[in-house]
């Protein structure tokens, strides 16, 4: 493809109950040029900017709203004894003051970032993992999380993305709904997940 990508995956889920309605792991299961067998929506991978929207809704639990603006305008963030960290916008333009819900709805990065320094790391990871992102896991990541810089399975983060979908309810994505014999009889059902409320 123009974008050099070599392989992809799928999930689609229930958000109201958590089933798993599709999950495609691979362009190709039978092509070993790219590890066709490996189910890469429950390998870590970066998210790029779907990751966002779990930086955004932990900035509104701690006051901010859809209207709280942001200066999308280059900046520099210390980074220790690293060079500082400046971050830029996919179109390489800064936009002056703009609205959260704006910020997200264009994926601008430098708004995105000054939210993870309001925020903090420990702030979005526990959103994260609220939301079922147990991948998220290492001690030294930096601003770049919220634009994809850790590696999540795509299983947990449409899992979590069901969160928004169903008012803020949290559900278990469940892969089997019932186990048969070659008789038919019933050896395992999954039951209801309600799920509970994470925001």
């Amino acid at each position: 493809s123009e974008l050099d990508a070599t392989n992809a995956a799928l999930v689609a889920l229930n958000p109201q109950n958590g089933q798993i309605l599709a999950m495609v792991g691979s362009a190709d299961f039978y092509n070993e040029d790219i590890d066709g067998q490996v189910n890469v929506a429950l390998r870590p991978r970066q998210p790029g900017s779907s990751i966002k929207p779990i930086n955004y809704v932990a900035a509104l639990e701690r006051g901010w709203t859809a209207a709280t603006m942001i200066m999308d305008i280059k900046t520099q963030f210390p980074d220790g004894a690293n060079p500082p960290y400046e971050p830029h916008n996919h179109d390489k333009k800064e936009h002056g003051p703009v609205l959260v819900r704006g910020a997200l709805a264009r994926s601008l990065n430098i708004p995105a970032v000054k939210t993870l320094q309001f925020v903090t790391l420990p702030g979005m990871l526990e959103m994260a993992h609220r939301l079922g992102i147990a991948s998220l896991n290492r001690p030294d990541y930096g601003l770049s999380l919220t634009l994809g810089g850790g590696d999540v399975k795509l299983l947990e983060l449409a899992g979590a993305y069901a969160a928004f979908a169903n008012g803020g309810r949290r559900v278990i994505p469940t892969p089997i709904l019932r186990v048969e014999d070659s008789d038919g009889r019933l050896i395992a059902e999954a039951h209801g997940d309600d799920g509970h409320q994470v925001l």
